[in-house]
């Protein structure tokens, strides 16, 4: 091999080298990019792991709190059932009076 060929094969060995540069750079700004977006995601997303936590928290000392008025009231068995008509009679009821007039507990009974 003479010294112009070795001269070119160089130079297009430079050439190749410089359009792996170039790829290996597009290459790494895209990687960056979506990293950004990702990092951006998971903040995103630990704010409203956050965020769910609390409100979860909150839920649970409600149901606590429910919980602890229900126990407070006693026993339920004294309340007793409603049948079927009664059922019935409270659906069909209205707070325009339209519906048929229910009996309603009187003082002494309570």
């Amino acid at each position: 091999m003479n010294q112009v060929e070795e001269t070119k094969l160089a130079a297009m060995r430079v050439m190749k080298a410089m359009t792996l540069v170039k790829q290996l750079r597009e290459s790494y700004r895209e990687l960056q990019s979506r990293f950004n977006m990702v990092e951006t995601h998971n903040l995103e997303l630990q704010d409203l792991i956050n965020r769910v936590s609390a409100d979860q928290s909150a839920v649970e000392e409600a149901i606590e709190s429910a919980l602890e008025g229900l126990e407070s009231l006693g026993d339920f068995e004294s309340f007793g059932t409603l049948d079927l008509n009664e059922l019935e009679d409270a659906e069909a009821y209205t707070l325009d009076g339209s519906g048929e007039e229910l009996d309603t507990f009187e003082e002494e009974n309570l």
